[in-house]
């Protein structure tokens, strides 16, 4: 897909946050931690114009989302740091949830039942909207778009773009140039081991 189009994304950001709302806004826990699976959007740079700083904004400003601090929800959560008191550890995503007395709880998916944690409890939590690929490491999601950056980059390998790809179950949005793809296909990263037979003097000369 071409940088400049973003219908799909933004369709696909729209229908995610329609439902993980829907059913937060209503107590359902399990269906709004599901729908956070339905799609991702993955930056290889934490800022830049192709990062997830700058993308999270966008995102927001896609939504309509209200600058006001504070939790409500729907809201999508990333845990930055690990909590072994509240069990909750860093890369973790989960969803704000309004149960039926009116309280929020922020409620993390697990094998059985979820986590459910006071959101003002978390210590290290941030809403996420875009997410570096690094950190999506071990997840799975129905569909993901990749935003690639600039065929320059260093971050750019066909390693990192296989950890993008195969996070998705269905369906994978690359978005970027067609220099960008080439360059992600090509490059590889270089091993310890490579790096030192390049640096390795050579015999005879």
């Amino acid at each position: 897909v071409a940088p400049d189009d973003l219908a799909g994304l933004r369709r696909d950001v729209a229908d995610c946050s329609r439902i993980v709302t829907a059913a937060a806004l209503s107590g359902d826990i399990d269906t709004a931690l599901r729908g956070l699976e339905q799609h991702r959007l993955l930056c290889a740079h934490r800022t830049g114009p192709a990062g997830v700083t700058d993308w999270d904004r966008t995102v927001r400003d896609w939504l309509g989302e209200p600058a006001a601090r504070g939790f409500r929800a729907g809201q999508p959560l990333l845990v930055t740091a690990n909590d072994h008191e509240a069990k909750v550890y860093n890369g973790d995503t989960g969803v704000v949830v309004r149960q039926l007395d009116g309280s929020l709880v922020a409620a993390f998916a697990r094998v059985g039942a979820p986590v459910l944690r006071h959101p003002a409890s978390l210590a290290a939590v941030q809403t996420v909207y875009a997410m570096t690929i690094h950190r999506s490491q071990g997840s799975q999601y129905h569909t993901v778009s990749v935003l690639l950056p600039p065929e320059e980059s260093v971050l750019l390998t066909r390693e990192l773009l296989y950890t993008a790809v195969t996070r998705a179950q269905q369906q994978v949005r690359l978005i970027g140039t067609e220099a960008s793809v080439r360059a992600g296909v090509k490059r590889q990263v270089l091993r310890a081991s490579g790096l030192r037979r390049v640096l390795q003097p050579q015999s005879g000369r």
